[in-house]
């Protein structure tokens, strides 16, 4: 798939974001009626104990309510991983909001195929005037993005054919203390406020490329089992769901490795 960057997970793991089909493992949150889950995986599971290989995530979350309450709209989602990822994109191309929107997935894949490190798939529930509500699923593709104000960005684009259109979601990279040392997020772009309801996001990052002669990973992984053991249970991610209104959801979940060979 050409070049790209890398994020090293010593802990044992590390995944980015998205919202998806709840699994069994999922963790769920509810308040006032909303419910929201967080639930995410890497693959392999079985990793070298120091040396960070080469792996793809998929991260996956949902939004629903009980019976009687209205769907708030989503305005912001953050994902907050393990301190021991590092994001690297040295020799990956880059890709622009203005090269895939309003572009469909095909022109989007052609302008930009060297920078799409990710793929997966958004529902989103339509309310238009004088429309009933509808649901609409699309797909997402992942792009390499460009540094904004110090920051790095990944691009996720999400075409739509019911209405026609091209959604772009603008995760930056930020950098926090604490467990959780990295936080992926965006907010649902001002054009969309008015129509588009997320419920669903699932998004799996991962691709290998050469870059000065060297191999490279999206996304590598350790599991930096303690002396002894053969496998470590660690925190992989921190959910927080935003909605218009000011309500906030929050979830966390833990994964596990195993250490290749032992």
């Amino acid at each position: 798939m050409g070049r790209t960057s890398r994020i090293c997970l010593a802990l044992g793991a590390l995944g980015l974001l998205a919202l998806g089909a709840v699994a069994a493992d999922a963790e769920l949150v509810e308040k006032k009626g909303v419910i929201a889950s967080f639930e995410g995986e890497i693959s392999p599971s079985r990793l070298p104990r120091t040396t960070p290989a080469p792996v793809s995530v998929r991260v996956a979350g949902n939004v629903k309510t009980t019976e009687g309450v209205r769907l708030p709209q989503l305005r912001k989602i953050a994902v907050a991983i393990n301190k021991a990822g590092t994001l690297y994109s040295k020799g990956l191309p880059t890709c622009k909001v203005s090269t895939i929107q309003p572009a469909t997935e095909s022109v989007a894949r052609q302008r930009c195929g060297d920078a799409i490190v990710g793929d997966g798939h958004v529902t989103l529930v339509v309310r238009l005037p004088s429309q009933a509500d509808y649901i609409s699923r699309n797909n997402l593709l992942a792009f390499n993005g460009p540094t904004r104000n110090g920051k790095k960005l990944i691009l996720a684009q999400v075409y739509s054919k019911n209405p026609p259109g091209a959604i772009i979601l603008t995760f930056s990279v930020n950098k926090h203390p604490g467990t959780y040392g990295n936080v992926i997020e965006t907010t649902l772009p001002k054009y969309a406020e008015n129509w588009a309801y997320l419920t669903q996001f699932e998004m799996t990052l991962g691709r290998s490329y050469r870059w000065h002669g060297a191999q490279r990973s999206f996304i590598s992984a350790a599991c930096a089992a303690p002396a002894g053991f053969s496998g470590a249970l660690f925190p992989f991610g921190k959910a927080t769901y935003s909605f218009a209104g000011g309500q906030v959801l929050s979830t966390k979940i833990n994964r596990s490795c195993k250490v290749a060979g032992e």
